[in-house]
C-alpha cells in the first residue's frame, strides 16, 4: 500500500511539473507574439514580402521553371533576390497571407523596398506593405521565433537540466535584439528555429554516444532535416549547422574511442552531404547547374557585402572592433532598428522606434548594470566549460560563432544573431553556478 502511495505521489509531482513546463513555454510564446504588431518596420521586410510571389509560382501556379535563375544578376532584379536569399521565409510568408484571404495583387512592387529612395518616397510609391499584409507576413517568422524559444528550453535541459532550461530560455526570449529581428517578416525567425533545432539534435546524439548508447537513425535524419532547412532559411545559418556538427566532434574527442570515432566521422560526412543535397532541393535558384549557381551565389553575396561595406562609414571594422562587438553585443548594446543612417531623418521611423522601445513588450532593456552582470555571468559560464571540460560541445558552438564574427567586416547587429543563443546559455550556466556557490556558503 505504501509503495503504491509513493508511486502515486511521484506521478502527481511529475505531472504537475510537466504542466508548469508547458505553461512556461506557452507564456514565452505569448510574450513573443504580443509584441509582434509593435515591432519597428525594416525595409527588408518589404523585399521578403515581395519575394513571396515565389510561393504563388511554386504552390499555386506550380511553375517551378519560373523559380530557376541564370546570370547576369542585376541588382534588385528577381534572379538576384532569389539567389541571394533563402527560400523558406518567402514561402512561409506566402502561405500566411493566403490563409488570411489575401492575394499576390496586394504585394508591394519590385523589389519590395527601393533602397535608392528615402523612406518617405518609398511610402509614396507604394513600397510600404499595408498593416494587414505586414502582420500576416510577420506571423510565420514570429511563430518560428516562439518555437526557437522552446528549442532553447530543450537545449538548456539537455545541458544542465530543468533549472538551466528555465534560465537560458527566459534570457533568450526576453532579449530585445532577438525579439526585434525575429518578429519581423524576415529570415531570422526560421534561421534561429531550425539552426537551434540542429544544435539540440546534435546534443542528443552526443549524449547518447557519450553514454555508450547507439544514436538511432532518426536522430541523424532529424539533424540532416534541420541542417538543410537552416541553410534554406538563411545562408549564414551555416554557422549554426557547423556548430551542431562541431558539438558532436568535440564531444566525441572528449570520450575518444578510435573505433567509435571512425564510425562517427562517416556518419557526419554522410549527414553533411545530405544537408547540402536537401539545401539544394529546397532552393530552386540552385537547380539549374548547382555547382555554377553555388559559384554565382558566393559572387553575388560578396558583391552585396562590398556594397554594404562601402555605404557604412563604420565599415570595415578592425579586428579590435570585432572583438569588442563580440563582448558588448550580447547584453551591452541597445537594439539596432535600421542600418542606413538616412532612416533617422524620417519621423515615421523615429516615432515607431520610440513607441516600440517604450513598451515592455520590446523585451528587457538590460542597461549598463544588468548588461554588465549578464556579460560577466556569460564569461564565467565559459570559464567553467573550459575549466571543467564538462560541456565540450558548448566550446565548439562558441568557437565556430566567434570565428564567423572575427571575419565579419560589418558592425550590423543582425550579423551577431548566432551569438545571442549561446550567450544566453552561458549566462544561465554562470548564474546557476553563482547561485549554487551562494547556497553552499549559506549552509556553512
Amino acid at each position: 500500500m505504501r509503495a503504491n502511495l509513493q508511486k502515486h505521489h511521484l506521478f502527481t509531482f511529475l505531472f504537475r511539473r510537466r504542466w508548469i513546463d508547458v505553461a512556461w513555454l506557452l507564456l514565452l510564446a505569448g510574450f513573443i507574439f504580443a509584441g509582434m504588431p509593435l515591432a519597428t518596420f525594416h525595409g527588408d521586410e518589404a523585399m521578403q514580402i515581395y519575394m513571396s510571389n515565389d510561393y504563388v509560382a511554386a504552390f499555386i501556379d506550380r511553375d517551378l521553371n519560373y523559380l530557376m535563375v541564370n546570370p547576369p544578376y542585376g541588382i534588385d532584379e528577381d534572379p538576384w533576390l532569389r539567389i541571394l536569399n533563402g527560400s523558406i521565409n518567402r514561402y512561409a510568408i506566402g502561405l500566411s497571407w493566403q490563409l488570411t484571404g489575401m492575394n499576390s495583387g496586394q504585394l508591394p512592387p519590385r523589389p519590395g523596398w527601393d533602397w535608392g529612395l528615402d523612406y518617405d518616397r518609398n511610402v509614396e510609391t507604394g513600397h510600404l506593405p499595408s498593416d494587414s499584409l505586414l502582420l500576416a507576413a510577420r506571423f510565420s517568422s514570429t511563430l518560428f521565433l516562439a518555437l526557437s524559444a522552446w528549442v532553447m528550453f530543450g537545449i538548456g535541459w539537455q545541458v544542465g537540466g530543468r533549472p538551466l532550461a528555465y534560465m537560458s530560455s527566459v534570457i533568450y526570449a526576453v532579449h530585445p535584439v532577438v525579439l526585434l529581428n525575429g518578429r519581423r517578416a524576415m529570415q531570422e525567425g526560421s534561421y534561429l528555429f531550425f539552426g537551434l533545432l540542429a544544435v539540440l539534435l546534435a546534443i542528443i546524439i552526443s549524449r547518447k554516444r557519450a553514454d555508450g548508447q547507439r544514436a538511432a537513425w532518426h536522430w541523424w535524419a532529424g539533424l540532416v532535416l534541420a541542417g538543410g532547412l537552416t541553410l534554406a532559411s538563411k545562408h549564414s545559418g551555416i554557422v549554426l549547422v557547423a556548430a551542431a556538427f562541431g558539438w558532436i566532434v568535440l564531444t566525441e574527442l572528449a570520450h575518444f574511442d578510435l573505433r567509435r570515432f571512425g564510425g562517427m566521422v562517416v556518419r557526419l560526412l554522410v549527414s553533411g552531404v545530405l544537408v547540402v543535397v536537401l539545401f539544394v532541393a529546397l532552393s530552386p535558384a540552385l537547380w539549374n547547374d548547382p555547382i555554377a549557381r553555388f559559384t554565382d551565389l558566393i559572387s553575388v553575396r560578396q558583391g552585396l557585402l562590398d556594397i554594404q561595406v562601402g555605404i557604412d562609414p563604420d565599415a570595415p571594422t578592425t579586428l579590435l572592433q570585432r572583438v569588442e562587438g563580440i563582448i558588448t553585443q550580447p547584453f551591452l548594446t541597445a537594439p539596432q532598428h535600421f542600418e542606413v543612417a538616412f532612416w533617422a531623418n524620417a519621423s515615421a521611423v523615429t516615432d515607431a522606434i520610440n513607441r516600440y522601445m517604450a513598451s515592455p513588450l520590446s523585451g528587457v532593456q538590460f542597461g549598463p548594470i544588468l548588461g554588465t552582470a549578464l556579460t560577466l555571468l556569460a564569461g564565467w559560464g565559459l570559464v567553467l566549460c573550459l575549466k571543467l571540460w564538462r560541456q565540450p560541445g558548448i566550446l565548439a558552438w562558441v568557437g565556430v560563432t566567434l570565428l564567423s564574427l572575427l571575419v565579419n567586416p560589418l558592425p550590423w547587429q543582425r550579423y551577431y544573431l548566432a551569438l545571442y543563443p549561446v550567450a544566453a546559455l552561458l549566462a544561465g550556466i554562470g548564474l546557476l553556478a553563482v547561485a549554487r556557490w551562494g547556497r553552499n556558503r549559506s549552509r556553512r
